[in-house]
């Protein structure tokens, strides 16, 4: 049987882009590392990208987990870059979902509705 060697190949992006997603740091910290992590998730290959999916809705709560698995491929990754741009102080577009400290927010026109943690 043929398997993809995913694992192997992109365990330590794949590690590096789950701790800056789901890992608390400092503000600034975080925007030194944004840089360095959306390179290395822009290099993922398509199986590394399905395999950051999975593991990223693992973490993620019940309503949450919802909302990422109801996106296509290209969605879940603009979801990823947006809330990885967060913490550069960009503006938001309407309806997404974003990472505050440890919960998730959803973010529609300008009302905060947070979900379950």
């Amino acid at each position: 049987m043929y398997r993809y060697r995913t694992e192997d190949t992109f365990d330590e992006p794949i590690a590096c882009i789950l701790r800056f997603l789901f890992v608390y740091q400092p503000v600034e910290q975080k925007q030194q590392l944004y840089i360095p992590a959306y390179t290395l998730f822009m290099q993922l290959d398509l199986a590394a990208h399905y395999f950051l999916f999975s593991l990223i809705g693992e973490q993620l709560p019940r309503r949450a987990k919802l909302f990422f698995v109801a996106e296509d491929y290209q969605g879940k990754k603009e979801m990823i870059v947006e809330i990885m741009q967060h913490w550069l102080g960009q503006e938001l577009p309407k309806s997404r979902l974003i990472r505050n400290n440890r919960l998730w927010v959803l973010y529609i026109s300008k009302q905060d509705v947070a979900l379950e943690t």
